[in-house]
C-alpha cells in the first residue's frame, strides 16, 4: 500500500505562517459519528477523509471489477438534481474536488478537498452521489470499457506479466487474486450496472471505519460537514470476512513469453502488516536499499556495469498481506549473473544494514513530515491510514518526531526480525528464452505459476 511518503501530488498551495501549531482531537458529530480533527491554522482548505470496509475482493460469487468501476463511476454517473458528467465541473467552481478509490482491497476512501467557505456544500453535493447516485448507463459503459482496456494494456507488459504470475502462485485461484488482476475470462464482459449496485448498497453506510477532517476548522463545523457528507445512508454496519490463504513458499519461476520485448526479474517476500510497526524503518530501508545510488543500484549498474537498474519497495495486496519487492529490467544473457549479484547485495545489506550516516537518510523524510500539515489532503490520507491501523489521533503530526526515533539499532533489529532471508524470496523472471533461468519453474501463462512448488 502507498502511504503517507508517496501520497498523490496535491495541487492545492500550502498554509504560509501559520500563526499557531497544529493540533489532533477525537470527536463525535451532532449525529454521533466519531471522527478525528486536525486543526490546522491558517489553511483556507478543509479535506474530509472516510474509509468504509469491504470484504468484497475477497468473496466468490460476485464480480471483482465491480469496486473499480463503480468508485469511478459514482462520483461520475449523476444523482438526483445533477446530471451525469456534471459534478466535476461543479466542483471545479467551487474550487473543491472529490474522489472514490480503492485502499489494499480493504477499504473505499473517499475524500472532499475545498475551500471552507464551500464546505457545506460540497458535502452535500458529494453526498448525493454516495446516498442515490444515478449511474448512468452510458457512462457505467464508458467507464468499464476504459478500464478494461487499461488492463489489458497493462497485461501486455512483461514485468506486469510477471506479478500476475505471482499472484497465482501466492493466492492460487481465490477471489482476491482476481480482483488484483482482473484477469478472469468475462470479468468486465460479464460486469452489470445492478453488480455496481449491489456493491454501492453494502458498502457506504453511516459507519465508515475512520473518518478525519482537517484545516482551519472547529469542531462544531467539522461535525456538522460530517453529518452532511453521511445524511441518509444506511445505518448498518458491515459484517466483514476478509479469509484468504497466502502461499509465499520460495520459488523459482521462468515465464516464457517468445515475443516478449524486455527480460524482467522480481523478487517478492512478505513483510509484516504496517499496524505492527516499523514502517518508518522500512521507508529508511527501502531507499537505502533500491533508491537512487542504493545497494542495489551499486551491485548492478555500478559493479556490474549492466544496462539497467534494479529498485526495491513495498507494497499489499491487502492490509494483512504487505510484501518487499525488488525488481527490475535485465539484459537478457545476464539473467542468472544478475540474479546472484542481487541475491548477494542483499544479503549483505540484511547483514550490515545502510551505509553512510543515518542522518543524512533521515532528514528528507523529517523535512517532508515536518511540512505534511501545509497540504491539507496529504496529512489527512495519512491520518486515515494511521487510523486504520490502531494509532491514537494525531500521529500525522508526529511523523517528523518518529523519523528522530529511528537508530542504528532499530534498523538492524527491522532487519533481523522482519525482512525476508536471501532464500525466502519467490524469483520471477520474464524471458523469450525458456532456459534463461536455471532449475526454474517454466511457465507459458502467469495461472500455471499456481502448480509451481
Amino acid at each position: 500500500m502507498i502511504r503517507f511518503l508517496f501520497a498523490l501530488v496535491v495541487v492545492l498551495l500550502p498554509a504560509l505562517g501559520r500563526a499557531e501549531p497544529p493540533t489532533a482531537s477525537a470527536e463525535t458529530s451532532p449525529g454521533g459519528i466519531a471522527y478525528t480533527l486536525l486543526h490546522l491554522p491558517g489553511n483556507k482548505d478543509v479535506a474530509v477523509t472516510a474509509a468504509w470496509p469491504t470484504d468484497w475482493a475477497c468473496r466468490a460469487g460476485v464480480n471483482q471489477a465491480a469496486p473499480i468501476v463503480g468508485t469511478h463511476l459514482i462520483l461520475s454517473g449523476g444523482a438526483d438534481g445533477y446530471p451525469a458528467g456534471e459534478v466535476i465541473e461543479t466542483f471545479a467552481d467551487l474550487k473543491a474536488e472529490a474522489r472514490l478509490y480503492l485502499s489494499a482491497q480493504d477499504h473505499v476512501i473517499g475524500e472532499i478537498v475545498t475551500r471552507k467557505e464551500n464546505l457545506s456544500e460540497a458535502a452535500r453535493i458529494a453526498n448525493a452521489h454516495l446516498r442515490a447516485p444515478t449511474l448512468d448507463e452510458g457512462w457505467f459503459a464508458r467507464i468499464r470499457d476504459g478500464v478494461e482496456q487499461n488492463m489489458a494494456a497493462a497485461r501486455a507488459r512483461p514485468s506486469h506479466a510477471g506479478f500476475a504470475a505471482v499472484r497465482w502462485a501466492v493466492f492460487g485461484d481465490q477471489p482476491l487474486r482476481n480482483s488484483l488482476s482482473l484477469d478472469a475470462p468475462g470479468v468486465f464482459r460479464d460486469l452489470s450496472r445492478a453488480d455496481v449496485a449491489a456493491w454501492h448498497r453494502e458498502t457506504f453506510t453511516r459507519n465508515p471505519e475512520a473518518v478525519v477532517v482537517a484545516g482551519d476548522i472547529d469542531a462544531a463545523a467539522a461535525g456538522r460537514a460530517v453529518d452532511a457528507l453521511l445524511a441518509g445512508l444506511p445505518d448498518t454496519t458491515p459484517d466483514i470476512s476478509r479469509r484468504v490463504r497466502a502461499d509465499f513458499t520460495p520459488r523459482r519461476i521462468l515465464l516464457h513469453l517468445p515475443d516478449a520485448k524486455a527480460t524482467s526479474l522480481a523478487f517478492i517476500a512478505p513483510l509484516p502488516p504496517t499496524q505492527e510497526g516499523g514502517e518508518l524503518e522500512d521507508l529508511i530501508l527501502t531507499g537505502a536499499l533500491g533508491g537512487q545510488r542504493g545497494v542495489l543500484f551499486d551491485a548492478v549498474r555500478t559493479r556490474l556495469r549492466a544496462s539497467y537498474g534494479f529498485s526495491a519497495g513495498f507494497s499489499n495486496y491487502t492490509r494483512e498481506l504487505r510484501v518487499l519487492f525488488m525488481a527490475g529490467e535485465v539484459e537478457p544473457d545476464r539473467l542468472t549473473e544478475i540474479e546472484r549479484t542481487v541475491h548477494a547485495a542483499y544479503a549483505g545489506f540484511r547483514k550490515d544494514g545502510p551505509e553512510g550516516k543515518l542522518a543524512a537518510r533521515k532528514a528528507p523524510l523529517r523535512a517532508r513530515f515536518a511540512k505534511m500539515p501545509d497540504f491539507v489532503l496529504d496529512v489527512t490520507r495519512s491520518e486515515l491510514q494511521s487510523a486504520l491501523d490502531g494509532h491514537a489521533p494525531g500521529r500525522a503530526l508526529g511523523l517528523a518526531a518518529e523519523v528522530d526515533s529511528v537508530t542504528q539499532e532499530s534498523l538492524r533489529a527491522r532487519l533481523v526480525g522482519a525482512y525476508p532471508e536471501t532464500d525466502d524470496f519467490i524469483v520471477i523472471a520474464v524471458s523469450p528464452d525458456a532456459n534463461a533461468l536455471p532449475d526454474a519453474c517454466v511457465i507459458t501463462v502467469p495461472q500455471q505459476a499456481s502448480g509451481c512448488r
